[in-house]
C-alpha cells in the first residue's frame, strides 16, 4: 500500500530523530543522502570522500574527490536518518535499491569500518536492498562480516584487464586477488557478480574470456556490463600513462568533450560480443547493476525498458485508487493516471522537484515504470 508505506517511512524518520541530538540531527538533514535523486542503480551511499586506488578511467577525479580517502562524517545512525527523510527514498525491505561505491572503494582502510557501519545501520532498521561494488581484496573473514551484517546483498566485484591492471589501476588488488574476494563471498553465499565495467576498446576478446573464465571458476553468479565514459581528464590521464588503444577510444567517443562531463562511448558492439562469450560459458548476463541487485534480494522490477527482471511474480500488483491519496502529501494535484501492466501514466501539476521525487519514490515501491505527462 503507497500511503502505508509513506506512513512507515515518516513513523521511522520520527523514531531516528529522537535517537540523535538535535546537532547530529541538523548535521543528517544538511547532508546530501537526504535530498539526492537515486540513480538508475539506485541511491548511492557514500561510505568515503575520495579513493586511494587511482584508476586512470576514473570519474570521480573529475568531480573533485581527492586522492587521499577519509571516512564520511555521518554516523550509521545518521545516515539511516537522512535516508529516512529523503523524499525520493521508500524504506524497507522492498523500497528503493541503495549502492555503495560510486565514489569512492567501500573497503579502503580509510573506510571499510564506516562502510560496516553503514551496512548494520540500514539492515537493523530498514531492510533495503543493498549493493556493494568493490574492487578490494576481502578475506574469508571480511566476506562472513559482510555476511552477518546483511542477510540478503549483491556484491559486485570490478575486473576489466589483466593485462593493463598495473597501468590502468596502479593502487587496486590484483585481478587475482580480486578473484579470491570473489570466492570468498561466494563460500559465504553471498549473491555476487563480475563487474565488468568499463569495457575498454583495445582489450582483446581472449582476454575478455579468460576474465569471465576465471571469475565463473571463482563462483560468481552472472556478470554486468558497462562501457567507458570519459572526460578530458580521463583522456589525458589515459595518454600520459601510454594506453596503446586510446585511438581506439577517441573514435567512438560521440561528441565533443566537454571538460568534466561525462560522456559514454559507442560500446555496444563491444557489449555484444563480450555478451555471446558469456553465453558460450553459460553465464548469465544481467541488462545493468540494480538487475543483479533485484535478483540477489529475490525481488522483481519492471520500472525501465530493460525488464522485466528477477521474479515477475513479486512485482507488486497496482491499481489508480492506490496512488490517488499520496500525491497530495508530494505537494503535487493528480489530472489524470491510469495503470497499465508495469506502467503507470499519470499528469501531474505542481513543482518540478516534487515531480522527480513523486516519480522516484513510487517507482521504488512499485516497480513499475513511471510516465509523468
Amino acid at each position: 500500500d503507497v500511503e502505508e508505506a509513506l506512513e512507515r517511512k515518516l513513523e521511522v524518520a520520527e523514531r531516528l530523530r529522537a535517537r540523535l541530538g538535535d546537532e547530529e540531527a541538523r548535521e543528517a538533514e544538511a547532508d546530501s543522502h537526504a535530498r539526492r535523486l537515486p540513480r538508475p542503480c539506485g541511491l548511492t551511499i557514500h561510505t568515503g570522500i575520495g579513493c586511494s586506488f587511482g584508476c586512470l578511467y576514473c570519474y570521480i577525479w573529475d568531480m573533485g574527490f581527492p586522492a587521499k580517502p577519509r571516512p564520511y562524517p555521518l554516523s550509521g545512525l545518521q545516515l539511516a536518518y537522512a535516508l529516512a527523510i529523503n523524499p525520493a527514498v521508500v524504506v524497507g525491505r522492498r523500497g528503493s535499491l541503495l549502492a555503495f561505491g560510486a565514489v569512492t572503494e567501500p573497503f579502503l582502510p580509510e573506510t571499510s569500518e564506516r562502510t560496516y557501519e553503514y551496512l548494520s545501520a540500514i539492515s537493523s532498521e530498514f531492510g533495503n536492498p543493498i549493493q556493494l561494488s568493490t574492487k578490494a581484496r576481502l578475506g574469508s573473514g571480511d566476506a562472513a562480516r559482510i555476511r552477518s551484517t546483511c542477510r540478503e546483498v549483491s556484491v559486485l566485484v570490478t575486473v576489466i584487464t589483466q593485462s593493463f591492471h598495473k597501468t590502468l589501476e596502479p593502487g587496486a588488488p590484483s585481478p587475482e586477488e580480486r578473484y579470491e574476494t570473489i570466492k570468498n563471498l561466494s563460500r559465504e553465499g553471498i549473491h555476487v557478480s563480475l563487474f565488468l565495467r568499463p569495457i575498454l576498446p583495445g582489450i582483446e576478446l581472449s582476454e575478455f574470456e579468460e576474465i569471465l573464465s576465471q571469475s565463473k571458476r571463482s563462483g560468481v553468479s552472472g556478470v554486468v556490463l558497462g562501457s567507458l565514459r570519459v572526460t578530458e581528464g580521463i583522456i589525458k590521464r589515459l595518454k600520459a600513462a601510454g594506453y596503446p588503444y586510446l585511438d581506439d577510444i577517441l573514435k567512438r567517443i560521440p561528441r565533443r568533450l566537454e571538460g568534466a562531463k561525462q560522456i559514454t562511448i559507442k560500446g555496444q558492439d563491444l557489449k555484444r560480443k563480450i555478451m555471446e562469450l558469456a553465453g558460450k560459458l553459460d553465464i548469465k548476463v544481467y541488462p545493468s547493476a540494480c538487475a543483479a541487485n533485484i535478483e540477489a534480494h529475490g525481488l522483481g522490477c519492471a520500472s525501465c525498458r530493460l525488464g522485466p527482471c528477477g521474479r515477475v511474480e513479486e512485482i507488486p500488483i497496482i491499481e489508480s485508487k492506490d496512488l490517488k491519496g499520496v500525491v497530495p502529501q508530494f505537494g503535487l494535484r493528480a489530472v489524470d493516471l491510469r495503470v497499465e501492466k508495469f506502467k503507470i501514466f499519470i499528469r501531474l501539476e505542481g513543482p518540478a522537484l516534487a515531480k522527480r521525487r513523486f516519480k522516484e519514490f513510487v517507482k521504488a515501491l512499485t516497480k513499475h515504470e513511471i510516465i509523468i505527462k
